[in-house]
């Protein structure tokens, strides 16, 4: 049996859950407010979240980026009755692995899940610092909710910089960081770096930057 925490405050949804995904290999721990959903996570360790987003007390965007931002591999399912394009892209960026919407069959709902769970979580998947969200194996960055589009290089260099969260990068690890250092020359560093503060500027005007450290390398501030 997979450990499965629900967060969802419609108590129909809940008992039906609580009562049918068992038989389908899943024992379910329902609670009904993000408060009881931290408290319960803080006390035990699950396979899986099923998540609603609104709640009495707030919205699972909220609980799904505080796990991120601990480094939490948890696999997370976004429930949700909010049919509308940008809350799902919302979800995504904070961190969910996927999203289904009310209502939903409970054939579909256990396919996703039975996914999840068999999928082997990927640690280095997720980069988060401050505001940043990095989900490396789509190549996809996030600046609170607007995404970000970077080049390969411009990417790298980024995902360096947030994986460090604020600590001195020097030119040298910039160079090894990247996959094609044999082609990368240290002058051509300025110049990705100055295309990605720009489009970093265009989203988030001067709540991000990249710092130079002089005579040392570069330090990202958000």
């Amino acid at each position: 049996m997979k450990h499965v925490l629900l967060v969802e405050d419609d108590p129909v949804i809940s008992q039906t859950l609580v009562m049918s995904l068992p038989y389908r290999g899943y024992e379910i721990d329902s609670v009904a407010s993000l408060s009881d959903g931290w408290k319960r996570l803080s006390e035990g360790k699950y396979d899986m979240i099923l998540l609603d987003i609104q709640l009495p007390d707030g919205t699972g965007f909220e609980l799904c980026r505080r796990l991120r931002e601990k480094d939490s591999i948890v696999p997370i399912l976004m429930v949700t009755a909010r049919t509308d394009e940008p809350s799902a892209v919302r979800a995504l960026s904070m961190g969910a692995d996927d999203y289904i919407r009310k209502p939903f069959g409970l054939d579909e709902l256990t396919a996703r899940m039975d996914r999840m769970v068999e999928r082997k979580p990927n640690r280095n998947a997720w980069l988060t610092y401050r505001n940043i969200r990095i989900n490396r194996p789509e190549r996809m960055v996030w600046v609170d909710d607007a995404e970000l589009s970077l080049g390969r290089r411009e990417f790298e260099i980024l995902c360096l910089l947030v994986r460090r969260g604020g600590e001195v990068v020097t030119r040298e690890e910039i160079l090894d960081a990247l996959s094609d250092q044999s082609e990368m020359y240290d002058r051509t560093i300025d110049s990705h770096l100055s295309h990605l503060r720009k489009k970093i500027r265009e989203i988030a005007d001067n709540r991000i930057q990249i710092l130079p450290v002089y005579g040392v390398g570069y330090r990202l501030e958000a």
